[in-house]
């Protein structure tokens, strides 16, 4: 009986002590390779429908985890980075693209379009980018 608990107990460190291994994340490169370019906010839900608020804005994210946002002239250089399901933004204060700012979850995640929702499950935010 106790060679049972014993080795019960010992299965259950085993599988506490595991943790998640780089192999589990995607390789940086192919994220760089999969945003290369220009992506435009498809959509963006914040307790309603304000899609409209980034027409004319162009993001890009460059290696090393930089993003820029350009609308004419002007330009705002934030940050980004990407695990297996996360995808964060963040833009600093700017008074618009601040809305962005988040751990963001992947909902999915390709060369044409990224879908992406709040991570915290009771906020219905939803941010799509699409090529």
């Amino acid at each position: 009986m106790k060679k049972k608990y014993l080795l019960y107990l010992l299965l259950v460190i085993l599988f506490t002590a595991c943790t998640r291994g780089s192999d589990d994340l995607p390789a940086p490169d192919a994220t760089v390779a999969t945003l290369n370019g220009a992506w435009k906010v498809s959509y963006y839900w914040d307790k309603k429908d304000e899609t409209s608020n980034f027409s004319g804005w162009s993001l890009s994210f460059q290696a090393g985890g930089v993003a820029t946002a350009t609308r004419g002239s002007q330009v705002v250089i934030g940050t980004w980075s990407r695990s297996s399901n996360k995808f964060i933004l963040s833009f600093g204060s700017d008074p618009l693209l601040s809305d962005l700012n988040n751990d963001w979850q992947v909902v999915t995640f390709s060369e044409t379009s990224i879908r992406l929702k709040d991570d915290n499950p009771l906020q219905d935010d939803e941010l799509h980018l699409g090529r």
